[in-house]
C-alpha cells in the first residue's frame, strides 16, 4: 500500500517567486511532482540529461555524459541496479531534479545481519535554471528519510571539490561526517539516525507545487 512520504514535502519558498512559464496558462502555482522514476522513463531522462550544463554533468557524473549512454540510461530508470530513484517535475511535467540512493551490496561490511545493505551511495542532479533554490537539500533529505526507512546506517556521497555547493549542503547537514581525499573527488561517508516512525514504503505521486490556497 502507497502512503505520503512522512516529510514537509512542499518546495522552497524561493520557487514560489519564479517567473511563470512561457506556456499559456501554465505558471509556478500548476502542480508539480515528486514521484518514483518509472522504466519509461528513458526518453524523458535522456532530455533532462542533455539539457544539463557540462558543468552540471562532471558535478554528477564526472564525465561529459551527454548523450547519456543506454547503460547510463538503464542505471537512471532502475532497470539495473538496486536504487532508490526519485525525479521531481515541473508544471510541465518535464523532469528538473534527479535523485537516488543505490544501496551498496558490494562488500560483507555493507550487508547486514538483515540481509539489507548498510550503505547507500547518494547521487542528485537538478538542472541549470532550477538550482540555488533549495531543491537539492529537499532531494537529499527525503532519500536519507525513506533510506533509513530501508535500515541503511551509514551514506556514501562520491563529490568533486570544486561542487561547493553540495559540499555546503552535506557540511551543514554533517560537519563531523568522515572524508577521504582521493585525486579527484572527496568521498564524506555520513552516519545517519533511524527514524521513530514506521517504516515508509514508496510513496504515492507527491504534489509539491499546488494550487495557491
Amino acid at each position: 500500500m502507497n502512503r505520503t512520504l512522512a516529510l514537509p514535502l512542499t518546495l522552497p519558498r524561493a520557487l514560489s517567486r519564479v517567473p511563470p512559464l512561457d506556456r499559456p496558462g501554465l505558471t509556478t502555482t500548476s502542480p508539480g511532482l515528486l514521484r518514483q522514476v518509472r522504466p519509461d522513463d528513458g526518453d524523458a531522462i535522456r532530455t533532462f540529461v542533455c539539457g544539463l550544463s557540462p558543468r552540471s554533468q562532471y558535478f554528477r557524473f564526472f564525465a561529459a555524459v551527454a548523450p547519456p549512454s543506454g547503460a547510463l540510461l538503464d542505471a537512471l530508470c532502475g532497470r539495473r541496479g538496486n536504487a532508490d530513484i526519485l525525479v521531481l517535475t515541473d508544471p510541465v511535467g518535464s523532469i528538473i531534479a534527479h535523485a537516488m540512493a543505490a544501496d551498496d551490496v558490494t562488500s560483507d561490511t555493507a550487508v547486514g545481519d538483515a540481509g539489507y545493505a548498510k550503505a547507500a551511495n547518494i547521487g542528485i542532479v537538478v538542472a541549470d535554471e532550477w538550482q540555488s533554490r533549495g531543491i537539492g537539500t529537499m532531494l537529499l533529505s527525503t532519500l536519507v528519510r525513506r533510506a533509513t526507512s530501508r535500515g541503511i546506517s551509514n551514506l556514501v556521497l562520491d563529490v568533486l571539490p570544486a561542487n561547493k555547493r553540495m559540499l555546503g549542503i552535506i557540511g551543514r547537514r554533517w560537519p563531523d561526517a568522515p572524508r577521504e581525499h582521493n585525486a579527484d573527488s572527496i568521498v564524506i561517508r555520513p552516519a545517519i539516525t533511524h527514524p521513530t516512525q514506521p517504516a515508509l514504503e514508496v510513496p504515492a505521486i507527491v504534489p509539491l507545487l499546488g494550487p495557491a490556497a
